[in-house]
């Protein structure tokens, strides 16, 4: 039982927490665009398009009562952002502010009469002038029906205030640069997008891709929490080669490139000490992770259930329109699985199924969408493939894929530039072939040969070919957006694993623990998140679908 405390800090809580009110009560965030509009949208109007909201009759002859005209100035408001396009006409000027919290953003109208907020007051018709693609303002007024199409509302300007100009004072200051991502109705090219990636998310593309990337990460973390995984945090840092190709960056401390030491001995005999005790063992390399996955089946060994969205690194050569230096991956691990090898794949593969349908699913429903819709009419078209109604996704086995593949060539010679054949890997233009031409939708395809997957894989006893219990979900336009596998649960086997790779058991000791105490018939699977947000977002080349691209050419970024 515990005892009754002889004092209290309650009240002292109670009057910390008084005091903070009184001094943060108005520190709240100022509303978005966004949240404002659909205030606005939400609250009963009196005024008519394009009014100034002052007693007088609308276009059906009812006139506003004083209250009406009270509520409607109570509604004044004051809404920041940058200038997405400029018009200016004798008496008025029009332009578009977006702060990124909208497709759209708000179409601003201002009178030539109207005040001008800020330390160093001048006439508006210079602030109108100032007023250019790329500046950053506060403008306080309301929102009113808007007379032009496309739009239920606008939002007429009392006062502006000019936050942070673009072009403007150009030929004054040498400092100053044009603002380089042009306002054309035709699109920006992407060569000038991705030389300004500190600036292309303001572009309405870019900025609807990020809302999606967000969107989509959300919806993850809400669909694995309904199925009682946990998100974990695995390290970025490894002594360890997921993959086992090679294909990492090495971490090395020390003295950045360029740095000089402060102060130099003349000689190396100045500074020598006589060592009293042997040198420190060498430490293992580091790298920067390929996969989390062998860290993900650490912690699956405990909570059964893990996922992660996390950055991924890999220093691979290949300039594709699929392939980064450094990526997102959605990776999960899941504990007892089926003993029945091939059914813990099945359930692997329904898990995924059952994710990238939520996913897409929570894309369509997003209003970001008519921004890549207008770019690719076919998109809808597109992901409607990904949601099929009344059927699971198609399956084939590896062998069957090549065997299609195969007859397809014989059929119609040239069709593919690498020759399929049982034992390598399959091309792009295989993937793709098989998921828009064959099934014309999504496709699992099973059981690889052993010989050109990871080492980790469970074999499969029960065929006659070497094989491994994983997969790869292809889909049209893409070929493969998903990878997975069930894992070797058993130690001795592992070991055996490590040796025809030519990997040191003694680093991965930490792993081979895993199955000997307490193993478990597990696998687990990674998503390519630029992949999936290009497949979303109807983009072709990953280089799109990240905020700032890290590939085989370098960034200056």
């Amino acid at each position: 039982m515990l005892l009754p405390r002889p004092w209290s800090f309650a009240p002292i809580r109670r009057e910390l927490v008084s005091s903070r009110a009184q001094h943060t009560g108005s520190a709240a965030l100022a509303p978005t665009i966004a949240q404002a509009l659909a205030l606005a949208l939400a609250a009963p109007s009196s005024a008519s398009p394009g009014s100034t909201l002052t007693p007088k009759s609308d276009q059906d002859g009812e006139t506003t009562t004083s209250a009406s005209v009270a509520a409607a100035e109570a509604k004044t408001t004051t809404i920041s952002g940058w200038i997405r396009s400029c018009r200016r006409q004798k008496n008025v000027t029009f332009a578009v502010l977006n702060d990124g919290s909208d497709v759209k953003g708000i179409q601003a109208v201002m009178a030539a009469g109207i005040d001008h907020a800020g330390p160093q007051r001048s006439n508006m018709s210079s602030i109108r002038r100032r007023l250019a693609v790329g500046c950053s303002a506060a403008l306080t007024g309301r929102f009113v029906p808007s007379r032009g199409r496309g739009q239920e509302m606008e939002f007429q300007v009392d006062q502006v205030q000019l936050l942070g100009s673009s072009d403007a004072e150009a030929s004054k200051k040498p400092t100053f640069a044009t603002y380089p991502i042009p306002n054309t109705k035709q699109g920006v090219p992407l060569p000038i997008l991705r030389r300004n990636a500190h600036l292309r998310p303001r572009t309405p593309s870019i900025a609807a891709m990020l809302r999606v990337r967000s969107e989509l990460a959300f919806a993850a973390a809400q669909h694995f929490r309904s199925q009682d995984f946990v998100r974990v945090e695995p390290p970025l840092i490894t002594s360890s080669d997921c993959e086992g190709a090679g294909e990492v960056f090495r971490v090395e401390s020390g003295s950045p490139p360029g740095s000089t030491s402060t102060s130099t001995p003349s000689s190396s005999f100045a500074t020598a000490t006589i060592p009293t005790s042997p040198p420190p063992p060498p430490r293992p390399s580091r790298y920067l992770t390929v996969s989390s996955q062998l860290h993900l089946e650490a912690l699956a060994s405990s909570l059964a259930r893990v996922w992660t969205l996390s950055t991924t690194f890999r220093a691979e050569e290949s300039d594709t329109s699929r392939h980064l230096q450094e990526f997102y991956m959605l990776e999960a691990e899941l504990g007892f699985l089926p003993a029945r090898t091939p059914d813990a794949n099945q359930v692997l593969m329904n898990v995924v199924e059952d994710l990238v349908r939520h996913l897409v699913t929570t894309a369509l429903a997003m209003k970001e969408l008519e921004v890549f819709v207008t770019l690719r009419p076919t998109l809808l078209d597109e992901l409607d493939q990904l949601v099929p109604t009344h059927k699971r996704y198609a399956r084939m086995t590896y062998t069957e894929a090549i065997q299609v593949l195969q007859h397809q060539e014989a059929s119609f010679p040239g069709t593919f530039t690498f020759e399929p054949v049982w034992g390598k890997g399959l091309q792009t233009e295989h993937e793709r072939w098989l998921a828009e031409t064959c099934v014309r939708g999504p496709l699992f395809v099973t059981d690889y040969p052993k010989g050109i997957k990871p080492f980790y894989m469970l074999s499969n006893d029960e065929s006659s070919r070497e094989t491994v219990a994983c997969f790869d979900l292809l889909v049209p336009r893409l070929g493969e957006l998903v990878g997975g596998s069930v894992r070797e649960h058993r130690a001795e086997r592992m070991e055996q694993t490590l040796d025809q790779h030519g990997l040191n058991k003694e680093r991965y000791g930490w792993y081979l623990d895993l199955r000997r105490f307490g193993s478990t018939q597990h696998g687990g699977f990674g998503l390519g998140w630029e992949r999936l947000i290009a497949i979303v977002t109807g983009q072709e080349n990953v280089r799109e679908c990240i905020a700032f691209p890290r590939a085989a050419e370098g960034s200056r970024f």
